[in-house]
């Protein structure tokens, strides 16, 4: 083949592959606010979860976990009682809910069959997020401001082992493998944990990453995301901890939200007021930036819908001795954001 039929076949090759991307992103679904669920007063909120098989929503608050049924949307304001709860970690598929009880240094045990409290379990210092690791069996719970995390069994109402990693925790991702990813907080580094011998693997620096909060395991891709207190979201190879991406998503997110079904990673941005739709894939990118409501800093994703859950309200200046700003009464509402 001469060279200048060479070279307009692979100019043709070449209009023709980016024809198709750009078609592929066109297809791509846009992100929107769809609808706003209003809720009842109770003040602050912590981590939501979703638990698809019993189309249950959770969230944490001071008194305890709301909960609202995903197709009536029916609210309970206290379906979990709690003292300074901040996560309702789902167990499997054993019908039982983990809560991590921030003011009394302990975690209960719900079993959702019999709508009742299973007991209580003593953990480390101001738990808080909270991981079920399918390997073990055991719930991972991160003990804040103790620097420790409890490895709970639910069913036996047992605290198996505690593993000392130091610092301030934030939250966590299991991996499936019997290693566990977690947040340093104040040392902006990502720990790694193997929960079966009971012991930190590494420590990865998050390099121009500060007070890092939010993280998850994109095990398709085998990377491990961390959102920071900068408003970067960076990506880390799970093998060696070696920098994927790093992306600007916004200021003030406190969690990540993760669809591996559809290979989307949201990031809710509550000081910008945005979210931020990241196509996963060896390359991370941003593809669409969706506006919010301030606030709107934490939520969970409906695997059977897509759809998305962020917890609101309208913000009021502080009521001393509290620093942060206070909730309006009557405010309170979870946006609803899908595809259009």
């Amino acid at each position: 083949m001469n060279t200048n039929l060479r070279n307009r076949l692979r100019a043709v090759a070449v209009l023709t592959l980016g024809a198709t991307v750009m078609t592929t992103q066109a297809a791509a679904p846009a992100y929107a606010v769809l609808d706003r669920i209003a809720g009842p007063d109770g003040g602050g909120w912590d981590y939501t979860t979703i638990d698809a098989t019993k189309r249950r929503l959770y969230m944490a608050r001071d008194a305890g976990i709301l909960s609202m049924d995903l197709d009536s949307r029916q609210i309970v304001p206290v379906a979990i009682a709690g003292a300074g709860t901040h996560t309702a970690a789902i167990v499997g598929d054993t019908g039982l809910v983990l809560v991590t009880n921030g003011n009394q240094n302990n975690v209960s045990v719900f079993d959702t069959k019999t709508q009742k409290s299973l007991g209580t379990v003593a953990v480390g210092e101001r738990p808080d997020a909270a991981i079920y690791d399918p390997n073990t069996k055991l719930v991972a719970v991160m003990n804040h401001r103790g620097g420790t995390v409890s490895l709970i069994d639910p069913a036996q109402l047992k605290l198996v082992r505690t593993i000392a990693v130091g610092g301030v925790l934030e939250f966590a991702a299991a991996a499936g493998d019997g290693r566990l990813f977690l947040n340093i907080e104040n040392q902006h580094t990502v720990a790694v944990l193997d929960l079966n011998a009971g012991t930190v693997l590494k420590r990865w620096v998050l390099s121009g990453c500060e007070e890092p909060s939010g993280l998850v395991y994109d095990a398709e891709d085998a990377l491990v995301a961390s959102v920071c207190g900068n408003g970067v979201t960076k990506f880390l190879h799970a093998a060696d901890g070696t920098e994927a991406a790093s992306l600007n998503t916004g200021k003030g997110a406190d969690g990540l939200i993760l669809d591996a079904a559809r290979k989307r990673l949201f990031v809710p941005a509550g000081e910008d007021g945005t979210l931020a739709v990241v196509a996963l894939g060896a390359a991370p990118s941003i593809v669409q930036m969706v506006t919010t409501a301030k606030g709107a800093r934490l939520g969970a994703v409906d695997p059977k819908s897509g759809r998305i859950y962020l917890p609101s309200a309208t913000m009021g200046p502080p009521v001393p001795p509290q620093p942060w700003p206070s909730i309006v009464k009557g405010s309170f509402a979870f946006l609803v954001v899908g595809a259009r």
